[in-house]
């Protein structure tokens, strides 16, 4: 098969040494628009890929900390194996799906406040919690520029059952904020270790409240939390999201809860969960 090395503004990535193993790697360098820096956006692409097939489209998920996708040389903490995983879903279910990641800021507090919803938050746990939360700006660039990008030059399904956005830590709230900010556009929320606890448990239900949350109106959820190190402190406001969603009428085709208690708060833990939250989304 005759492999293009540039769609669009993205070259194909063929770096050595890699770790990864399946599926085709794309990369390219945006400025955006809440941010005066330029960042790397990188699209993953499945190993039955066809380029020259568009009827053999496949649903499209979005995520945060892009460089821990698929490549460990990448990422300062490890990779999430999103290639490894989608082909052992392909070899047990034949379903697949492309990736699209955004780079993360070099800066931690930046990280924290871009991924964070715009409201005020409680920061007893965190002394550098986000003072300038502008996760609706993440989520609008995604659904309003970045999307429509990828969807013009990838085989993508950009209806949205078939489209998603996952993180983790403070992408995991990032991933549930854009499930409840933007349920017509994502129909499935991968939400790894969330950050609630930034917020009042009060405060936050108020929150959810304000969005008239039904499970008419939204789409698949997938939350996901350990329960060692440091870790730990994320667990009850996890459990108190996943009970409270029960208590409007979410059911469990719908709204799944993992829960692994000598997991610890790294992209090991996260990879491990990945198989299933994705199998829960495709099929």
């Amino acid at each position: 098969m005759n492999i293009p090395n540039h769609i669009g503004p993205f070259k194909r990535y063929l770096a050595s040494p890699t770790t990864l193993k399946y599926g085709y790697y794309y990369c390219a360098k945006f400025k955006l628009p809440f941010h005066n820096e330029e960042r790397y956006i990188r699209v993953w692409l499945p190993p039955n890929y066809d380029f020259k097939n568009q009827n053999n489209r496949f649903p499209t998920i979005y995520f945060s900390d892009g460089q821990n996708l698929v490549d460990a040389y990448l990422s300062a903490y490890g990779e999430w194996k999103f290639d490894k995983v989608v082909n052992k879903l392909l070899e047990e279910d034949n379903v697949g799906a492309i990736a699209v990641g955004i780079d993360c800021p070099k800066i931690p507090q930046e990280r924290c406040n871009e991924l964070n919803p715009p409201y005020p938050v409680k920061t007893k746990f965190r002394k550098d919690g986000p003072n300038h939360p502008f996760a609706n700006k993440y989520i609008d660039y995604i659904r309003g520029t970045l999307k429509p990008l990828i969807d013009s030059l990838f085989f993508t399904k950009a209806d949205k059952k078939n489209t998603g956005i996952g993180g983790s830590s403070m992408g995991g709230i990032m991933a549930f904020y854009a499930y409840i900010y933007a349920p017509e556009t994502f129909g499935f929320s991968l939400s790894f270790s969330p950050a609630f606890f930034f917020y009042s448990k009060k405060g936050w239900e108020n929150i959810l409240n304000s969005y008239g949350l039904t499970p008419q109106k939204q789409g698949k959820l997938y939350l996901y939390v350990g329960g060692k190190g440091f870790e730990e402190i994320f667990v009850k406001s996890t459990f108190n999201t996943f009970n409270y969603l029960l208590s409007l009428g979410f059911n469990h085709d719908q709204v799944r809860m993992k829960y692994v208690s000598q997991a610890e708060h790294n992209e090991a833990a996260w990879s491990n969960e990945l198989y299933e939250a994705l199998r829960f989304w495709l099929i």
